[in-house]
């Protein structure tokens, strides 16, 4: 296709590693009918693309969004399912998966034994637990990291550990509040953690280095276009679901 026929998206996505879908597809009617249009239409896209970020405001339905991709995919690969999250919210999964989506009650493990021993195909546990080997990512199907921002309060070494955890695990999802546009280091994180592209090749490609403050990225001005339709192919956005 020659440059005049092709649209200026056209032309920015053939030069972009935009991420490659690695799940399946879905049929809409094939998703729990509690789920609001937003949230059935955000998982379909999580459940194609197969690792991917939903973004989304506080009370857009995060919770249920989670349990139904887990699932799905239980109900497409088989094994079982794993999520993570803060302690404060394990009650709002139990309630969320039993009353909402008429589902049995995910069970809460805090060992590798507990998970075997136990017969929910939907496992939760809290992040210390992953972070101190209590419990092992590379066992599940699926995973979910809920809240996933409390990471960075973990720092770096926590989040090498985690990347190094759930590598190769065939579903990743994340879902946390929408971050703020400008926080680029935390998205090139997810990014690294789902396997879309490695952090430091994403830092090298993308951005360039303020030498009078660490840490301080900067996009290239050439590259603000391209940033974005490559987090768009990896990461939903959700602020208001009506626009």
């Amino acid at each position: 296709m020659f440059l005049s026929e092709m649209t200026y998206k056209e032309f920015l996505e053939s030069k972009i590693e935009l991420a490659q879908d690695s799940g399946f597809e879905v049929n809409p009617a094939d998703i729990n009918k509690a789920l609001k249009p937003h949230q059935r239409d955000a998982v379909i896209w999580a459940l194609k693309g197969g690792r991917r970020a939903l973004f989304e405001s506080f009370g857009l339905g995060k919770t249920i969004q989670e349990i139904e991709f887990c699932k799905q995919v239980i109900d497409h690969e088989g094994g079982r399912a794993l999520i993570v999250l803060p302690l404060g919210v394990k009650q709002e999964f139990t309630q969320d998966a039993v009353n909402v989506l008429g589902y049995d009650a995910p069970v809460y493990c805090r060992s590798m034994e507990e998970v075997e021993s136990c017969n929910s195909s939907i496992v939760l546990t809290n992040y210390e637990r992953v972070r101190d080997g209590d419990i092992r990512p590379d066992y599940f199907v699926a995973t979910s990291l809920d809240e996933a921002s409390v990471l960075r309060s973990f720092g770096s070494k926590t989040y090498q550990t985690f990347l190094d955890k759930f590598k190769n695990v065939p579903y990743k999802l994340v879902a946390t509040a929408t971050p703020s546009p400008n926080k680029y280091k935390e998205l090139i994180h997810y990014a690294g953690y789902l396997e879309v592209m490695d952090t430091g090749q994403a830092l090298t490609r993308l951005f360039q280095r303020d030498s009078t403050k660490a840490n301080n990225l900067t996009l290239y001005p050439n590259m603000e276009d391209e940033f974005w339709l490559w987090v768009s192919s990896w990461a939903l956005f959700i602020t208001k679901p009506q626009m």
